[in-house]
């Protein structure tokens, strides 16, 4: 609700300028699971009905898989990184939690079968925890969200820094929790059906990550493996918001901002509700908005919503709460008396 309605009040952009998807998969001849059909609707869904820009990598043995996943990673955020867009990052195959390991981490990997792990497929595994960091780089600008449809998908969140972008991960399952292969009961399956229903559900406006988790987690061949959704950067609560963009032939070209922001005002608002409904919300950024109508002077660029937390009863606030209650309760008593004399 914030963003949507801090954009038409403040006439910023509603919406990413671009996004990019980049969809990462074992090759064919170590895809246990074969994910390729899956991955390939899903990339076409991405590209012909959200016109997001589409990049799909297989790991493979040839050189370390590691070392591969860095740089398609790394390749991939200086091509499409900016202030305006956004990266989305979709990986699809075997996951493992290595918790005997310090740190411990998340591991991708081609095959779970032992026998052949004794050929090529032992090698076609990699950390993910380290290819992250690109992803949670200071250096980025742009939001980002991962898609993991992996086993133990969730067990990354045990880690997270503070940021003021968008670090979101959408996982297949819960902590320590396996998932379902390609096929009808699987989370890549029901994602794609998800997009679908939002897209036509919302049709020129956006929804949020929220939104597709919520839509994921009704699909009655995912009870039993509910996905989960986490912010990967702390202090954070703004969710990524995916809408279609315009073919980009039709998209109108905007000038990027000069000078990015060197700083960042945080104040606190004592509010009488621990929460804002839409109705508050649209009061609070229209308000704001004719609040800071010349932007010139302090070179605004937008506002962004950080949360909003209840705040901490203290012990004399409860004490005078109680004081106060017992007073309203004799005044009470004591008219009840008087009326009946």
């Amino acid at each position: 609700w914030w963003d949507e309605a801090i954009s038409k009040n403040m006439n910023l952009p509603d919406g990413y300028h671009k996004v990019a998807v980049l969809i990462v998969k074992w090759a064919d001849e170590l895809d246990e699971l074969n994910t390729g059909p899956e991955a390939a609707e899903l990339a076409a869904l991405f590209c012909n009905v959200f016109h997001y820009q589409i990049e799909t990598v297989e790991l493979n043995v040839s050189s370390k898989p590691q070392l591969q996943l860095h740089s398609y990673l790394t390749r991939f955020v200086e091509k499409h990184d900016g202030r305006n867009n956004l990266i989305i990052v979709y990986y699809t195959g075997h996951g493992f939690y290595r918790e005997d390991q310090k740190p411990p981490y998340l591991e991708l990997s081609g095959s779970t079968n032992l026998v052949v792990k004794k050929g090529l497929s032992r090698d076609a595994r990699a950390n993910w925890n380290k290819a992250e960091e690109i992803l949670r780089s200071d250096d980025l600008e742009g939001d980002v969200l991962t898609i993991l449809d992996t086993c133990y998908a969730s067990n990354l969140v045990k880690s997270g820094k503070e940021d003021t972008r968008t670090f979101e991960l959408l996982s297949a399952c819960q902590f320590d929790i396996t998932t379902a292969v390609p096929g009808d009961q699987s989370f890549t399956r029901a994602l794609i059906d998800a997009l679908e229903e939002l897209v036509a559900e919302f049709a020129d406006r956006s929804f949020t990550t929220f939104h597709l988790n919520q839509r994921i987690l009704l699909n009655p061949n995912r009870r039993d493996t509910p996905s989960q959704l986490w912010f990967r950067l702390k202090h954070h609560e703004r969710h990524i918001r995916l809408a279609p963009l315009k073919p980009e032939k039709d998209r109108e070209r905007k000038p990027a901002l000069r000078h990015p922001p060197r700083g960042y005002l945080t104040l606190r608002f004592a509010l009488r509700d621990d929460s804002l409904n839409r109705e508050q919300i649209e009061y609070l950024t229209r308000n704001l908005s004719k609040a800071f109508n010349n932007k010139a002077l302090v070179g605004l660029r937008r506002i962004d919503w950080l949360g909003i937390k209840p705040a901490r009863s203290t012990h004399f606030g409860r004490a005078a709460l109680a004081m106060f209650a017992v007073a309203q309760w004799k005044k009470f008593l004591h008219k009840k008396q008087e009326e009946r004399q």
